[in-house]
């Protein structure tokens, strides 16, 4: 029997992987990672595939050793050609990640990605900026109504400059982007992050492990990550009428109130949240990992597809009654 060139390096990376465990709905993530050609898509799953044990260290585009660009023609032009789906835990949640195409040529890849996943992961240079399938997939994604996170890759390049694509995309994509994570030294050897979830500096170790260690801050940066915290917060509250009035009398937030209404928010999409990494050298990626788990959309919070009839009329499809899909 034929077999697809690159197929068998690609599933013989998973050998040893055994079966994962069956998981409940609202403990599985499926999403599309999206993004203009060269934002850093496969090198990003690369990283949470070597976060989650699944490979032993990370493959790069120059040597052709990523599991998800497995076909031969990707390659040897070192893009991405086909998506790939990768399956992962986290936290003990099912992560199904497709890593789709940037370039124009395979949109339509992407486009299929999008259909069938239940938020998606946009994936933007901090280099080269917003490109045209950055919107597109952006545009895509409000049509069909699913949660968008946004991840800035690519702190860690030379010419990296984080604070001039950030204003872009909020730009661009619209004011309702909410950084969760910014670093404190972007460039060759990022690796400390003010986190607005934790108040803290994230740091991570130089071994492209992506393991992390917590500090205390004060001074300038403390007074920054606090009015992180604070913003984060704002738009969670603005995101429910009972919990707003609740901010205005008390004017705060419980930490157990912001983490029990954050899943909420995100599904109403009363802000975008964006995390800055750095997927070469693994800086920034846990922490993307762990609020994926914890407040991502599992296939519970998708109720409905917008799509075509037959005719060509927009129609909404139910997800949740008992008729067929």
């Amino acid at each position: 029997m034929l077999q697809e060139p690159g197929r068998t390096d690609f599933a013989n990376k998973f050998n040893h992987l055994g079966k994962m465990k069956d998981h409940k709905l609202n403990d599985i993530r499926n999403l599309a990672v999206l993004g203009h050609a060269s934002a850093g898509k496969t090198t990003l799953c690369e990283a949470m595939l070597a976060n989650t044990g699944n490979i032993k260290r990370m493959g790069t585009i120059a040597d052709g050793t990523t599991v998800s660009d497995y076909h031969a023609d990707e390659r040897e032009h070192q893009i991405s050609i086909h998506s790939s789906l990768l399956r992962m835990e986290w936290l003990g949640v099912e992560l199904n990640v497709i890593d789709a195409p940037g370039s124009p040529d395979f949109i339509g890849d992407s486009l299929g990605a999008l259909a069938v996943a239940d938020f998606a992961l946009i994936v933007v240079d901090a280099v080269s900026g917003v490109g045209f399938i950055t919107e597109r997939m952006w545009a895509e994604a409000d049509r069909l109504g699913i949660p968008k996170f946004i991840v800035l890759n690519g702190v860690d390049k030379e010419n990296a400059d984080v604070p001039r694509v950030l204003e872009e995309i909020k730009h661009i994509l619209g004011d309702k982007i909410f950084p969760m994570t910014l670093p404190l030294n972007q460039g060759p050897g990022a690796s400390r992050f003010l986190d607005a979830m934790r108040s803290k500096v994230v740091e991570y170790k130089p071994d492209a492990s992506g393991k992390i260690e917590e500090q205390d801050v004060d001074g300038a940066d403390g007074e920054s990550v606090n009015d992180m915290h604070r913003q984060l917060i704002e738009f969670v509250a603005e995101s429910d009428d009972s919990l707003l009035e609740a901010f205005f009398e008390k004017g705060e937030l419980s930490e157990e109130e912001l983490r029990s209404h954050l899943h909420n928010a995100i599904q109403s999409q009363a802000f975008s949240p964006l995390f800055c990494t750095g997927a070469a050298s693994n800086v920034g990626v846990a922490r993307l990992m762990d609020f994926i788990a914890k407040f991502g959309s599992s296939p519970l919070d998708r109720r409905s597809i917008a799509c075509e009839s037959p005719n060509g009329d927009p129609i909404e499809v139910d997800l949740e009654g008992s008729e067929p899909v």
